[in-house]
């Protein structure tokens, strides 16, 4: 294990070096050379020694596998991903208080009730940290949630945070101004979360609708919760997928970079010339997903670097699929939201932003950030989380589970990791199934 943890970050190294340095393949059609070849050779070399350290557990049945090559969803985005499988899609703008555009996708029904015209109730989905609504309907349409939830009668809306590739807009300002760039998980909790929400009850004309998050989705929920109790009089239900809160047992091998000696140096180098988001998705994205990731030999260099990210947990992938998720992720986010999750990590609580004693005071009228209160959440939550999830570790997740006040469902799956809660070939069997009945005892009593 150790040495795929060292080739991983290797590899997630290269990756990040042809990200920032924008690295894109010469058309060989054009008499160039065709360097995707270097890339690929290293993904091999890289990949031959990773396969020999995984077990016989990591390798899906014969019948499940097909040739990466097989995957056309790799040149979609969010609506193209929805519509290609005959759903129904609309897309809206959603202006925030403090002027940021945010890409709002909506499944109106599913393929089964199309002529079911009656009002359906509404339940937003919301991605984690450098991700988007694609998330959500990456899998086949039986084993996607948005998929699923639309096929049972719901009217399922996919969030996009500021930032990302679908929220890219501001009233104002642009995205190459630092201003732009100046928010981190606080602004979502205060801002862009009341503002989805607020649109979708005055689009469907309901009182109230249901809240799914995953990872960075459940944070930003908790924290805007336990800040207004106007947003909870607004959300019926809460269900969180691998819920990341407390960390003080977060094993990620990127937990050394939480630490300000760590990342401060390589911040305060990136302002300087002019950098404040931290991987967009570019074409390098497309490039990776459509070679190296599409490569048979090369899949396991991409699959470890998403162990890297979410954990160790290979039995639920379906390996085939690397690419597309790829395709779509990493979506970007600002520095200034990183620097605010490695401030969570490295304190193992959840407060503000910390800008320093005398910037605090400036800010919050005190030297040290305000907490997020968990036990101010009033409404009823229901929380999913994995044995082998190295960011939402079950210990920190108990932590949580004690200071909510009304949790009605709890669920710890002993082989999940952090990312099997969106991507997971068996997610509708561990996960899904639940989730409808929790969802139908809320509507249905």
């Amino acid at each position: 294990m150790a040495i795929i943890k060292g080739l991983s970050i290797v590899g997630l190294l290269l990756a990040i070096l042809f990200a920032f340095f924008g690295f894109e393949p010469f058309s060989p059609e054009n008499g160039d050379t065709d360097w995707t070849i270097i890339p690929r050779k290293i993904a091999e070399l890289i990949n031959a020694t990773i396969e020999a350290q995984i077990s016989e557990a990591c390798r899906l049945p014969e019948e499940n596998q097909r040739t990466a090559y097989d995957e056309p969803d790799t040149v979609f985005n969010a609506t193209g991903l929805i519509s290609s499988k005959g759903y129904p899609v609309e897309n809206y703008d959603v202006q925030t208080e403090d002027g940021f555009l945010l890409g709002l996708v909506r499944i109106p029904h599913g393929k089964t009730n199309s002529k079911d015209k009656g009002q359906k109730p509404s339940v937003l989905l919301q991605h984690g940290i450098l991700a988007c609504s694609t998330n959500w309907v990456s899998n086949l349409a039986n084993e996607s949630l948005a998929f699923i939830l639309a096929d049972n009668g719901y009217d399922v809306w996919m969030g996009n945070i500021r930032g990302n590739t679908y929220s890219k807009k501001h009233k104002h300002l642009t995205e190459d101004q630092e201003q732009f760039w100046e928010w981190s998980i606080d602004e979502m909790a205060k801002y862009d979360l009341p503002a989805m929400v607020d649109h979708i009850l005055n689009t469907t004309g309901h009182s109230q609708i249901s809240y799914i998050g995953h990872s960075q989705g459940t944070t930003m929920a908790f924290a805007g919760l336990s800040i207004s109790k106007e947003l909870q009089s607004k959300l019926n239900l809460f269900v969180a997928l691998a819920p990341v809160v407390y960390t003080s047992h977060m094993t990620s091998p990127l937990l050394d970079f939480a630490k300000p000696s760590m990342y401060r140096p390589l911040f305060d180098a990136l302002r300087l010339i002019g950098m404040y988001e931290l991987l967009p998705k570019k074409e390098i994205g497309d490039f990776w997903a459509n070679t190296i990731c599409s490569h048979d030999h090369a899949v396991v260099l991409c699959r470890s670097l998403i162990f890297l990210f979410g954990g160790f947990s290979c039995q639920h992938m379906n390996t085939t699929r690397i690419p597309v998720y790829i395709s779509n992720s990493p979506a970007g986010t600002s520095l200034k939201n990183v620097e605010h999750w490695a401030q969570v990590v490295y304190s193992a609580s959840i407060a503000r932003f910390d800008y320093g004693d005398d910037e605090n005071i400036k800010h919050y009228g005190q030297n040290k950030p305000p907490m997020y209160q968990m036990h101010d959440i009033d409404i009823p939550v229901a929380l999913f989380y994995g044995a082998k999830d190295i960011l939402a570790q079950p210990k920190d997740v108990y932590k949580l589970l004690s200071q909510l006040k009304n949790v009605i469902y709890k669920k710890e799956i002993e082989t999940y990791g952090h990312l099997d809660f969106i991507w997971a070939v068996d997610s509708v069997n561990y996960v899904y199934k639940d989730v409808l009945k929790i969802l139908g005892g809320i509507y249905n009593g």
